[in-house]
């Protein structure tokens, strides 16, 4: 039928060439091919446009993307010079067969929104779009965690129809959809779009097989956030732990500072807690730096404690220092003199003469030089006795505060060097 150019052409008149309603068992019932033999080729046109949330603890991901939907019906076909070069007519979507895609992966309801009108070209092609909002499984390693990079795949598979009946097929390259998904990406988020790539493959089940494609998304952390709310600000804590205990502090104020300093790291490794997943199969890497970092820090309060328990410490005294020992020595203990009547002095005597009136007899007088003699000598072996021992005391002392000091500044050494081997293993760790 020619048009001609008076004539005015209506969306109508293609609608009833069609003749929608009388071969509503073509269009709806059964899928739209001549030959049940040949399968139904169904187009997918996937767009990502946003990641909305990651879930480490439930291992979900929930993505936001647009899925075109696009199959041949047969039984559909106009000439567009005979309708004013209509090419193509929007319908109502529940009046043709629609495929019915399903999503392996989905973990939750299905939340999308199709549109009810579909898109119908003249040769057949009928067009559908899909906006979904999908939480889907994935397999979350948190083991490079705030750095990681994250793999999630959406399947896309008839939830019916065997791969003899329908192929699904993708309309556009990995490149393509790269291209369109970074147009359309809403770039504000935790997590940044990287690639996609498309799979298509046969898919075995019990005896059937289904045609599937698979969308590799990959995506990166920002993992900005983190590091100034989390690894910062332990840093910061475990530099001023080391720094305070090579400044001359007295212990129990050190030990008190570095108590404090362990407490602040408890609390931010319980936030990470709650980030985290409870299992893995391999810990991630910002725990075992948390673990490192408290670690240190605690042995720190042990070293210290250990040099105040041996400053404090008083050892025992050898046996030949025993007071009962020295005594000996020292000739404390003496016999008690022998007192004759001849050696006694009237005592009233005594008190009624003057001062220097008072004298001895010869006898008692010599043996009173005697003992005077005898002391001063055991005076002076004592006084050269508690030099020496004095002496040898301070010497003891200092050498016993040398080799503490010693001690101690080895052991902070070998804390610094083993912390700096212990951060540099994280950093490779992160970056593998």
């Amino acid at each position: 039928m020619e048009v001609t150019p008076e004539q005015i052409c209506r969306y109508y008149d293609v609608a009833e060439h069609l003749n929608i309603s009388a071969n509503k068992e073509l269009f709806l019932y059964t899928i739209p091919k001549r030959n049940w033999k040949e399968p139904l080729k169904v187009e997918l046109d996937f767009t990502l446009v946003s990641i909305l949330s990651v879930k480490e603890k439930l291992q979900v991901v929930t993505f936001y993307f647009w899925l075109l939907v696009i199959w041949k019906n047969e039984f559909i076909s106009w000439n567009p010079s005979d309708f004013c070069n209509i090419s193509h007519i929007t319908l109502p979507a529940n009046l043709f067969w629609v495929p019915d895609i399903f999503i392996d992966e989905r973990a939750d309801e299905d939340k999308f929104t199709t549109s009810p009108f579909l898109h119908v070209s003249y040769n057949g092609s009928i067009t559908v779009l899909h906006i979904y909002r999908l939480t889907s499984s994935c397999n979350l390693d948190v083991h490079a965690f705030p750095f990681d990079e994250q793999k999630c795949n959406l399947t896309l598979m008839p939830s019916v129809h065997t791969a003899e009946e329908i192929l699904l097929n993708s309309t556009k390259t990995s490149n393509k959809t790269n291209q369109d998904s970074r147009k359309n990406y809403l770039t504000s988020g935790e997590w940044k779009f990287e690639n996609l790539r498309i799979i298509q493959q046969l898919m075995p089940y019990d005896t059937d097989t289904f045609s599937t494609v698979i969308y590799e998304i990959s995506m990166t952390r920002r993992s900005i956030l983190y590091v100034l709310v989390l690894i910062v600000p332990t840093v910061t804590l475990f530099l001023l732990d080391m720094a305070i205990s090579f400044t001359a502090v007295s212990p129990v104020d050190m030990i008190s500072f570095k108590v404090t300093l362990i407490l602040e790291v408890s609390v931010l490794s319980l936030i990470l807690n709650d980030m985290l997943p409870a299992t893995s199969d391999n810990p991630p890497v910002i725990a075992m730096f948390f673990t490192g970092i408290f670690m240190f820090m605690v042995v720190g309060i042990m070293e210290h404690a250990l040099i105040m328990y041996l400053k404090e410490k008083k050892p025992k005294l050898p046996f030949f220092k025993d007071r009962k020992c020295m005594s000996r020595f020292l000739r404390e203990e003496t016999e008690d003199p022998v007192i004759t009547p001849g050696s006694l002095i009237d005592e009233t005597s005594m008190e009624n003469k003057p001062v220097n009136e008072v004298t001895l007899p010869e006898t008692n007088n010599a043996n009173g030089h005697m003992v005077l003699k005898q002391m001063s000598v055991e005076l002076q072996q004592i006084r050269k006795h508690l030099v020496l021992e004095r002496q040898q005391r301070a010497l003891e002392s200092d050498l016993q505060e040398k080799t503490y000091l010693l001690v101690d500044k080895g052991l902070r050494y070998i804390r610094l060097v083993l912390s700096i081997c212990f951060l540099i293993f994280i950093i490779i760790k992160w970056r593998q």
